[in-house]
């Protein structure tokens, strides 16, 4: 009977699992098969008994058979309707929808393994046996723990032994997100997503919170320079760039973008919204929670895919964890490499990343847009126009807040050559000027204008308090005299 069994010949047709399907194809030859008798690439049952017994090994647990003490107390109290019933399949109609064959195929798989795993001794004393009838299997979930340790690896290597040319460092990021443009969420959406005209990601914005009403003014006459991103000089270390590494940080709405600057209670925070003028290709990182992994059992592979997958689904919060300002210089490294990396397209072309908001709950976003990516369009002031910014403005009561850039502007006038007059000198302002040099707006660096800003895309928000959303813990105090030790 066993030795029937191992011979008999299965061939794809009779097999719905795809993966399983195709092994047949490949590895088989044309014969009749026992089940269907149709001519076509078949393999004998053994075989295909060995992937069903590897997929099972990497795939499914024995479910449990026996009550626990709750559940024996629940089944033995006559006013409770309690039924035990074991997680997972029985034996054959788990093969069955694996496999996706039918029940007679599924029975004979089943009774093929349940022959192999048998053993004398554990049916002398009743003990049950991988693949007996009576058994149930429930799917495993994967845990993505060997991808945890690999990234804490990762992340330990880059804090204590070598931060820069790192072939172990390089070898952990390709390894995480190769393939990423080609991932899919569990509702069918991409992790890399298009941003700029058109998309919800035209508009960004961005703070700065200001103590000098001088800077606040320079900012206003030119949000360009002073809200876009810092000249490489003056660009501190972020949580998605090392210090000399201009980048822009925005946000998806304004009151994230105040939030995320952290402003002092009494100063003034200017907002500028940013529009995005040409399309980009953002890395999503609050995807990931969603991300799916498609696969067969019968793949090898497909147990470490699942593990990356559950890996990815918590990369979005260990990169968006809070950071308290002492132990930003190490806990930023392991965010900085990934960005870094992301940035030389490495994986896949990208002009940024899309992360959740650590400051403000419920699903913000905030979005960094790589130094390749962030070149504001210079702001250009009419040629001959006089400037100024009002942060007030009278009426029968006094002085109130009221804020206004304005440009007079000169008549039109030509010049004896018959052409308009040059610009003057943008920083010629009875303010101020801008901190950063002409020069460092890296005009002409070959890089494309990717932001726009006018003066009509500000506002000012003036911060009267601070709200925080804390957890409250009482603190205990125990007081005790321990026992005096005994001579014996």
């Amino acid at each position: 009977m066993q030795h029937c069994l191992n011979t008999k010949m299965l061939c794809r047709q009779c097999i719905g699992e795809p993966y399983l399907s195709a092994l047949v194809a490949t590895e088989g030859q044309k014969v009749v098969c026992d089940y269907c008798g149709s001519f076509m690439k078949a393999l004998e049952l053994n075989a295909i008994c060995d992937y069903v017994d590897a997929a099972f090994q990497r795939h499914f647990t024995r479910a449990r058979m026996e009550m626990n003490s709750y559940e024996w107390a629940a089944h033995k109290n006559p006013e409770s309707s309690f039924e035990f019933e074991p997680n997972g399949e029985q034996t054959v109609y788990a093969i069955l929808n694996a496999a996706d064959v039918s029940e007679a195929i599924a029975e004979d798989i089943q009774q093929v393994l349940q022959d192999r795993y048998s053993d004398f001794e554990a049916a002398q004393i009743g003990d049950t046996t991988e693949y007996d009838s009576e058994l149930h299997y429930e799917e495993l979930q994967p845990d993505g723990r060997e991808w945890q340790e690999t990234w804490e690896s990762f992340e330990r290597s880059l804090k204590t032994e070598a931060r820069f040319f790192s072939a172990r460092a390089l070898a952990v990021l390709n390894s995480v997100f190769s393939g990423i443009d080609d991932m899919k969420t569990r509702h069918g959406g991409s992790l890399v997503v298009e941003g700029g005209p058109g998309t919800p990601y035209e508009h960004l914005y961005r703070a700065r919170a200001f103590q000098s009403e001088g800077k606040l003014r320079s900012a206003l006459l030119r949000p360009d320079k002073e809200l876009g991103p810092p000249p490489s000089t003056f660009a501190a270390s972020g949580r998605m760039n090392a210090k000399g590494i201009a980048v822009f940080y925005g946000a998806t709405d304004p009151g994230t973008a105040v939030a995320e600057v952290r402003p002092p209670v009494g100063c003034e925070v200017a907002i500028g919204r940013f529009r995005v003028v040409r399309s980009l290709r953002l890395l999503d990182l609050t995807a990931l929670a969603g991300v799916t992994a498609e696969g067969s059992v019968f793949d090898p592979e497909y147990a470490n895919t699942l593990s990356r997958m559950m890996f990815l689904r918590s990369l979005s919060r260990r990169m968006a964890r809070p950071v308290m300002p002492d132990d930003q210089d190490s806990d930023y490294l392991p965010t900085q490499a990934i960005a870094d990396f992301l940035a030389t397209d490495a994986v896949t072309s990208l002009d940024g990343i899309i992360f959740p908001s650590v400051q403000v709950a419920g699903g913000k976003q905030n979005v960094v847009l790589f130094h390749k990516a962030s070149l504001v369009e210079k702001l250009v002031i009419p040629s001959g126009a006089e400037t100024d910014v009002d942060t007030y403005d009278m009426d029968d009561d006094g002085p109130y807040r009221n804020y206004k850039v304005v440009w007079r502007l000169k008549s039109e006038e030509k010049t004896k050559d018959g052409e308009q007059g040059e610009s003057t000198n943008l920083f010629d302002t009875p303010f101020e000027p801008p901190s950063a040099a002409y020069d460092d707006m890296d005009f002409g660096s070959g890089r494309e204008v990717t932001l726009k800003i006018t003066p009509k895309d500000l506002e000012v928000r003036i911060v009267n308090a601070v709200v925080f959303d804390t957890e409250d813990y009482k603190v205990d105090h125990l007081s005790y005299t321990p026992a005096a030790h005994s001579d014996f």
